[in-house]
């Protein structure tokens, strides 16, 4: 005698949602740490693409700048006058520096420059602070003064290096110029 079988018994059906609950278990594990990578990928995406804007905001300034002035400590206040404005200005001053007790870069923008800033006229001056915590900027030019060398180094991430070529602008040295000294465009060479 035959049986003909058109339903599963009951101990089937319960290995079969066992079978089902582990792996939707695992599934869930798997989606959930997708998830989680995910949103580690895009929260270092966005971090590396602001600060790419920040260094090709500080390229162009550098760029189309006809003369640096270096001064701080290791060249971390960087004065020019250029082209390049985010505020519509013909030929603005710009100074980049790290405010040491800020921890933070600052970008400064006026027709007027930063010397002359002052409680009537600071209405004059745009500041942009780039709001992540910066440990070190530094700027540095190329002994043949053929390349520019940018060095940002923000809390907790990789260090931004950007080389660009800029022949021959000529860098003021502002560390090395004495008091009532007019700054020459190379800093001073040790005497033997």
């Amino acid at each position: 005698m035959r049986h003909n079988r058109q339903a599963f018994t009951l101990i089937e059906l319960v290995v079969s949602i066992f079978l089902l609950g582990i792996i939707v278990y695992f599934l869930y594990g798997a989606v959930a740490g997708l998830q989680k990578s995910n949103a580690i990928f895009a929260k270092r995406s966005q971090s590396a693409f602001y600060d790419q804007k920040i260094l090709s905001m500080l390229q162009k300034d550098i760029f189309f700048a006809d003369t640096l002035a270096l001064s701080g400590h290791e060249n971390s206040f960087v004065q020019m006058q250029t082209n390049n404005s985010m505020y519509d200005i013909d030929a603005p001053y710009v100074v980049w520096m790290l405010k040491p007790d800020l921890k933070k870069l600052v970008r400064f923008e006026s027709t007027l420059p930063f010397s002359k800033m002052n409680a009537r006229n600071s209405a004059l001056y745009h500041m942009s602070i780039i709001p992540k915590t910066c440990e070190m900027f530094k700027i540095y030019q190329s002994k043949q003064k053929e390349n520019i060398l940018i060095y940002i180094r923000f809390k907790g991430e990789e260090p931004l290096v950007y080389e660009f070529y800029k022949p021959m602008i000529p860098i003021v040295d502002q560390n090395s110029t004495k008091q009532g000294a007019k700054p020459s465009a190379s800093p001073p060479r040790p005497h033997p």
